[in-house]
């Protein structure tokens, strides 16, 4: 019985900038209408029954919208004034 190995080799390069921050992007993006709906929430249960820790919950998650789109503008549009 005869065995033949074969070896493969493949070259894998690493992705341009233009698609690292691509992928980057998508993730700001992906995470960014997460934290809207986070925030859509959080307004409902403020409008429900008005708490202390209802409008911290509303806080918080305009907050974390604010970082996002201030995260955004930096890496791709770093001249916007804020």
């Amino acid at each position: 019985m005869t065995t033949t190995l074969t070896t493969l080799t493949a070259t894998v390069s690493p992705p341009t900038r233009e698609q690292a921050g691509d992928g980057l992007r998508d993730q700001l993006v992906t995470a960014f209408a997460r934290a809207c709906r986070e925030l859509t929430a959080a307004q409902r249960r403020r409008a429900g029954k008005d708490t202390p820790a209802h409008r911290a919950a509303v806080a918080d998650r305009r907050a974390a919208v604010d970082a996002l789109l201030d995260l955004y503008l930096d890496l791709y549009d770093p001249g916007t004034p804020r």
